[in-house]
């Protein structure tokens, strides 16, 4: 079975488009087989989204990590001002989320790779692969949390029966103060910051 975490070459093709609207405006990619919510703008990257832009503003620099064929990186670049990138494992969904970038005119740094290799981000944002299990996942929180700016912080989407409350206390193990921001219909948003962060502000 193939996954869209992972890179199936002979997987064939079914190209389309999907189309969601957000913060009253439309938006129209390009997608295919082979990749994550193929067909529809999934619950959890929806409610990432509406969340991201009514509580954050205009980060300096933002990483889209696991972006997919590109939703939340090109609603982000369309209604924030930052410098983007955004990452994927998976060969198809970069080629896709470029596409869907030069459909806008917009321009990201983006890469096909395992995690993330370099860069401070002021802003990460991550829906997790839950197919990819719990070692991939924290692994991936542990890289997110090592590339945050010194006020950086890291937004995540997670339902609670996937183990959100887990992947909470896990990143506090990692030195981050985390809140919970926002939760409908299962699924939680909350942010880990660096605790140093925090405490320089006192």
């Amino acid at each position: 079975m193939s996954h869209y975490f992972e890179n199936d070459m002979d997987l064939k093709h079914d190209p389309h488009e999907l189309r969601f609207e957000i913060n009253q405006k439309e938006y129209c990619l390009k997608t295919d087989a082979g990749v994550f919510s193929k067909d529809r703008l999934d619950t959890g990257t929806r409610l990432l989204l509406e969340t991201l832009l009514e509580k954050e503003k205009d980060p300096v620099t933002t990483l889209d990590l696991g972006c997919g064929i590109g939703p939340v990186g090109i609603v982000l670049k369309d209604q924030w001002n930052t410098q983007m990138t955004m990452i994927d494992i998976n060969q198809r969904a970069v080629d896709l989320a470029s596409a869907n970038l030069k459909r806008y005119a917009f321009y990201a740094d983006l890469f096909c790779q395992d995690g993330i290799q370099e860069g401070q981000y002021a802003c990460i944002v991550f829906n997790p692969p839950i197919r990819a299990g719990k070692k991939v996942i924290y692994r991936l929180f542990q890289e997110a949390v090592d590339h945050l700016s010194r006020e950086g912080r890291l937004w995540v989407v997670m339902r609670k029966q996937h183990g959100a409350q887990s992947a909470i206390q896990y990143l506090e193990s990692l030195g981050c103060s985390v809140k919970k921001v926002n939760r409908e219909k299962g699924f939680w948003i909350f942010t880990a910051q660096k605790k140093s962060t925090e405490s320089s502000k006192d």
